[in-house]
């Protein structure tokens, strides 16, 4: 009878593990059991990279997530250099003048910025997870009980800001006659109908999608997976809300910082990014409709 001439887990990888078994994302093991929602705690093969590597003692990961802490930051500044080169061009382009309110500026510019970040998203997917979207980041198609979830959450979050708003309203004179209080809480408004459906596209669909696998499917999960979920949390939240600072003014980490830690604390507790996604939409939705009043203009 003629042995096996290498071990099984040398075996798995030449030809690949069965059904269910991946690369552990964590490294603490060649392979690691995907059920189908979730990671489990079964694990197989000889230690990964960590103990290959000559460290005295593995990694040990405090909760779900990838390594890509790194590639987010890439991603972020590589986004904004993007968006930095559309103003330029944009200036060369108008002799000197930008108009930020320019439907065509606000697409090219948007779009810049989302290209760095859904490449940090799918780069640290690619090198340090196991390649998908979905077992890296909770990505899913919605449920029932995800719509439920993210509207409530969606408008928990905006409450406080659009009461702020309402009475900001009432104090410079009512809702009779226009001020720029939107402005300031919600960002530059669009010119003409093409800048208002772009920019409707971009707070309801494109933002949601984006910003939750980069923040918290990225971000989130690679603090989760350094300091533990409650810490991640606030420093995902702040991270947010700072980024958010050249689109929306000085005022952006006041506003946001409640619904980010209410956006955090859902990809928590649902272990997915479905719910965070529709809050998020909801929350854009709230204040693309009170933008369309001419009193919060």
């Amino acid at each position: 009878m003629i042995s096996d001439p290498m071990p099984q887990t040398t075996l798995w990888q030449h030809a690949g593990p069965p059904p269910g078994w991946y690369s552990d994302p964590w490294r603490l093991a060649w392979w690691r059991w995907w059920d189908g929602y979730q990671w489990t705690p079964y694990l197989y093969g000889s230690h990964g990279p960590s103990t290959v590597q000559g460290a005295p003692t593995p990694f040990t990961p405090k909760g779900p997530g990838i390594k890509g802490g790194g590639v987010a930051a890439l991603g972020i500044g590589i986004g904004f250099l993007g968006s930095f080169a559309v103003i330029v061009a944009f200036l060369i382009v108008d002799n000197g003048h930008v108009d930020t309110r320019n439907p065509w500026f606000m697409l090219a510019s948007q779009l810049a910025l989302w290209a760095g970040f859904l490449g940090a998203v799918v780069v640290a997917s690619w090198r340090n997870g196991t390649r998908s979207l979905a077992r890296d980041y909770g990505l899913s198609w919605p449920t029932w009980h995800d719509l439920g979830a993210g509207v409530v959450g969606g408008f928990l979050g905006r409450l406080p800001s659009t009461l702020i708003l309402i009475l900001i309203v009432i104090a410079d004179g009512g809702f009779n006659s226009s001020n720029a209080a939107g402005r300031q809480l919600n960002g530059v408004t669009p010119e003409g109908t093409a800048g208002w459906v772009i920019l409707g596209l971009f707070l309801v669909v494109g933002a949601p999608i984006v910003e939750e696998l980069l923040f918290r499917g990225l971000l989130q999960g690679a603090f989760t997976r350094r300091l533990g979920a409650t810490p991640a949390i606030f420093v995902t939240a702040l991270i947010f809300c700072f980024a958010h600072i050249l689109n929306e003014g000085p005022l952006a980490p006041f506003v946001l910082f409640p619904p980010a830690l209410i956006l955090g604390y859902l990809r928590h507790r649902y272990g997915k990014l479905a719910p965070g996604m529709i809050a998020h939409s909801t929350f854009n939705a709230i204040a693309f409709a009170l933008l369309l009043v001419p009193a919060f203009r």
